[in-house]
């Protein structure tokens, strides 16, 4: 009998979570799906979000959940939930009540992994089980292995970057980096516009902002703009129809995580730039150097002790020579192109996932 898996938490449902085609699938996002559903199908395991299965009269062995849903019982189906994001960003990813409904949490957080009962979180939810994944990351269709695209200045017109949505943390924390991505960019526009560009969406209003307080302020900041017909950020670019495109064009991008210090946390903003030879300035992960070579990127941490860290990585970016800014970039090719990488492929994710699952 072929065993079903069903995928939960893809608004539009009707399997576009594997349709190439799917107006939510920029920059391809959504590959790491398509070829889970392929070794599934080469397990003999037939995959599709949940309603398709109910409109074929199928009954899932196990359901995958993305992010932050209830569950919905199935008669002798297990249940998975693949844990994205934070707890700062997606609240209820902190909340044990909701992880111990799962036969088993798809974490890439190595304290939950660590299993360390002096964690809180650990401590409540010890009877779960959990195993490792990596941030899955798309490999752009224009980038070419052991190639590094655009080496040196030359092909650089947009001197230091900054790609990503104008959002805030659901919760406060001292860990959040929404609000020093937006430090990062005031500091650009107000003392070398002509060196920066922001692109991403939600940019034509302020800085978005959590809480009640936080909502009045946001809409306070939103009427001078308004009333005198000035841009809210005056570097941005629009969103950015293809990543590659944007950072291929850039020698620096800022890559903030949406938190930092949380081990494990590594998304696909420090890749995406790597992808394309663009230098990261990287802020999160707390032992980065361990998974990324130190040499592939500029650790922001060195410069945000000082009394004015913005000036100091900007006086650091202006005087590298252009032999360093090539060193930077082939110590991103080799990572790209060494056995290190693969971890966080879609193939790795995709094997990560099937392999607990036993079907």
């Amino acid at each position: 009998m072929k065993q079903t898996l069903g995928i939960v938490g893809w608004e539009a449902g009707d399997d576009d979570l594997f349709n190439p085609q799917s107006l939510r699938n920029r920059d391809d996002c959504l590959e790491p799906f398509r070829v889970l559903r392929a070794k599934a199908a080469e397990r003999g395991i037939e995959l599709h979000t949940i309603d398709v299965l109910q409109k074929k009269g199928l009954t899932p062995s196990a359901t995958l959940y993305l992010e932050s849903l209830p569950i919905t019982p199935i008669n002798n189906c297990k249940n998975y939930l693949i844990r994205f994001e934070t707890e700062l960003t997606v609240p209820i990813n902190g909340d044990a009540d909701y992880l111990n409904q799962f036969d088993g949490i798809f974490t890439w957080d190595q304290v939950l992994l660590s299993g360390d009962l002096g964690d809180a979180l650990n401590k409540k939810t010890v009877s779960t089980p959990k195993f490792p994944i990596a941030y899955p990351n798309v490999l752009p269709r224009a980038f070419k292995v052991n190639q590094i695209a655009n080496p040196g200045f030359a092909k650089r017109d947009l001197f230091c970057i900054l790609i990503g949505s104008n959002r805030h943390a659901n919760v406060p924390d001292a860990r959040e980096l929404y609000s020093e991505r937006v430090k990062a960019i005031r500091w650009f526009e107000e003392n070398a516009l002509k060196d920066f560009a922001l692109f991403g969406n939600g940019w034509m209003v302020p800085q978005k902002r959590q809480g009640k307080s936080g909502k009045w302020r946001y809409r306070l900041e939103k009427i001078l703009p308004f009333l005198m017909g000035k841009a809210v950020f005056p570097s941005y670019q629009g969103s950015a129809k293809s990543k590659f495109e944007v950072l291929s064009k850039s020698r620096f991008c800022i890559c903030y995580e949406n938190a930092k210090d949380i081990p494990g946390y590594i998304t696909e903003k420090l890749f995406d730039a790597l992808f394309a030879g663009c230098v990261p300035i990287y802020w999160g992960e707390p032992q980065v150097e361990s998974l990324v070579p130190a040499g592939c990127f500029i650790d922001f941490r060195q410069f945000a002790s000082s009394p004015n860290p913005y000036q100091k990585l900007y006086q650091y970016l202006s005087k590298m020579s252009e032999q360093d800014y090539i060193s930077h970039q082939e110590a991103g090719r080799q990572f790209l192109a060494s056995p290190a990488f693969r971890s966080y492929s879609s193939e790795a994710f995709a094997e990560a996932i099937l392999g607990p699952l036993q079907l």
